[in-house]
């Protein structure tokens, strides 16, 4: 497990690292904090987890499907519009562990599955969120408005 993204040193960081310690997973869980090429960590990754209790519309998300990987996401903020239904990602309730579980499970075990929903992913990410998906959008707003 890699865990990408700045952090504080505080007594969540703190309960990790114990934690990691304790179960001997220094071999297995990597803390890496910010990352100047999160492309190509995560073109590296296997399965995208965005698991929190609140959220904008995260750009992690955004990501994880240009990088074209499945994604497991708490349903907070906006992660409904970016992964909006059951063939673009899984959402699960925030703080349901077992559900986070279960569906890390699912991806794990299925890698069918796993390339179907990346790929779908990572098409509605460019057809909906890219550069060029914007500029459309905004193109055709001025376009309307214009006449």
């Amino acid at each position: 497990m890699h865990l990408v993204g700045s952090y504080a040193e505080d007594d969540y960081y703190n309960e990790i690292k114990i934690f990691i310690e304790k179960n001997k997973l220094e071999n297995h869980v990597f803390i890496y904090g910010s990352c100047a090429d999160v492309y190509h960590v995560l073109t590296q990754s296997t399965i995208g987890v965005l698991s929190s209790k609140s959220e904008g519309l995260p750009v992690a998300l955004l990501e994880y499907g240009l990088a074209k990987l499945p994604v497991v996401a708490t349903y907070v903020g906006d992660c409904g519009l970016v992964i909006s239904n059951k063939d673009t990602g899984i959402l699960v309730e925030p703080e349901n562990h077992q559900s986070l579980a279960e569906a890390l499970i699912s991806y794990i075990n299925d890698l069918d599955l796993r390339q179907q929903f990346a790929e779908n992913f990572q098409n509605k990410v460019k057809a909906s969120f890219s550069e060029s998906s914007s500029i459309e959008a905004l193109m055709n707003l001025y376009k309307k408005h214009q006449r």
